[in-house]
């Protein structure tokens, strides 16, 4: 028994310190903005691009990513001011204006404005030139086709 009480004694004195590790616990509350992306049927916009645009630098995305499985997409903002962000996937998207107030005050979420919706019209603006070059050629091609098909038709009931 005094071997144990000894053996505890020394292990009490000599085994904390080696066994011991600090931890240092620090917190700074943030305010994080945390986005969600839906298709009008409530589909998540999963994957889709992110880029996050600061109030003083609007021609360059500060923040650059990609959307979870849900549609969700969070960032931190580092000043105060209208920050920008476009979720894009496939042609379809919107830009959201947040306004984020300086340290200290409160954003409330009604302030946030509402990503407008994705046109129901179809423009040629949202495509590239390239995208509407491809179009026309292909549309080209297609009567080309058409009328060589009729042509060729044509000429085997004459023979």
């Amino acid at each position: 028994m005094k071997t144990i009480l000894v053996s505890g004694a020394i292990l009490g004195f000599v085994v904390p310190k080696a066994l011991a590790h600090g931890v240092d616990l620090h917190y700074e509350p943030q305010q994080v903005i945390r986005i969600t992306a839906r298709y009008d049927s409530g589909q998540p916009l999963a994957e889709a691009r992110v880029q996050v645009f600061a109030p003083d630098r609007p021609q360059a995305a500060v923040i650059s990513g990609t959307t979870n499985a849900q549609g969700e997409f969070q960032f931190v903002p580092d000043r105060p001011g209208q920050w920008q962000v476009q979720v894009r996937q496939a042609g379809h998207g919107g830009l959201l204006t947040i306004p984020v107030a300086p340290q200290g005050q409160t954003t409330t979420a009604a302030a946030i404005a509402v990503a407008p919706r994705v046109p129901a019209t179809v423009s040629l603006r949202q495509y590239t030139p390239a995208q509407i070059t491809v179009m026309v050629l292909a549309v080209l091609w297609g009567a080309i086709g058409t009328a060589c098909f009729a042509w060729s038709r044509r000429r085997v009931q004459v023979e």
